[in-house]
């Protein structure tokens, strides 16, 4: 987000005491990262070594069976409506089961959902 130009960072929970900080701070030229944040980036780089470590037995548990599911039905490429009417669920919890598994994977669309699948063996 700095490297796209933002000069702080405020988390959605933040009051309005740390808000008015915030932007004080980054009027006066100081960047600005949630504590929060800050401590959350901290605990991934330190964890940055791990992570590279992944295995697919790793991100299968992450992932629940019925977002694997889904995400395997996406694979094959299914519209939303389709899925559900497989799995027997309304449009709208597929929709829900997409956007985790896409947090939950770090993914940023459709296309990079599938290469990250592929390259963690989550499906063929």
């Amino acid at each position: 987000m700095m490297a796209c130009g933002a000069h702080g960072y405020v988390l959605k929970s933040a009051g309005k005491e740390e808000l008015f900080m915030a932007i004080q701070l980054v009027l006066a030229g100081t960047p600005y990262i949630s504590s929060q944040a800050a401590l959350k980036m901290l605990n991934k780089v330190m964890d940055s070594s791990h992570s590279n470590e992944i295995d697919s037995i790793t991100v299968q548990q992450l992932l629940s069976k019925r977002e694997l599911e889904v995400l395997a039905l996406i694979a094959d490429g299914f519209t939303n409506a389709e899925i559900g009417d497989m799995l027997f669920t309304s449009k709208r919890t597929i929709e829900t089961h997409r956007q985790n598994i896409l947090e939950k994977t770090n993914s940023k669309n459709t296309a990079s959902l599938i290469k990250y699948a592929f390259r963690h063996q989550l499906i063929k």
